[in-house]
């Protein structure tokens, strides 16, 4: 991912919410971000959190080249894996942006698809 450029613009797609009595429903995403390797940040619309870490692996027997996990100091994550599997290098990338909740709302989980700023 890093080799195409260290600002991604990402955007999401609808969102799944999931609460404590087990019902979960879809809402609208949260809109576009900008995940910035170079500020170790992430700009959301409602302002930047910073990059706790992140790092890219391979896994063994998986179709796809590599995942890249990013977990953000607001306790949220993201998940990508390039959308070409077959094990070539891809510049766009595509996957989910997670975040734990406690009291009523346990989840939420939204898609993301994410490609080098131009």
């Amino acid at each position: 991912m890093w080799p195409a450029g260290l600002q991604w613009d990402c955007k999401t797609a609808s969102k799944i919410v999931c609460e404590r009595d087990g019902s979960c429903r879809t809402d609208k995403g949260d809109g576009a971000f900008v995940l910035s390797y170079d500020n170790n940040d992430v700009e959301f619309p409602d302002g930047k959190v910073r990059i706790k870490r992140h790092y890219q692996q391979t896994v063994r027997g998986s179709p796809l080249q590599s995942e890249v996990k990013v977990e953000l100091a607001d306790n949220r994550v993201i998940w990508l894996t390039a959308v070409d599997a077959s094990r070539t290098y891809s510049d766009a990338w595509v996957g989910a942006i997670s975040e734990l909740k406690g009291g009523v709302v346990l989840m939420e989980s939204q898609g993301v698809y994410c490609a080098p700023r131009k």
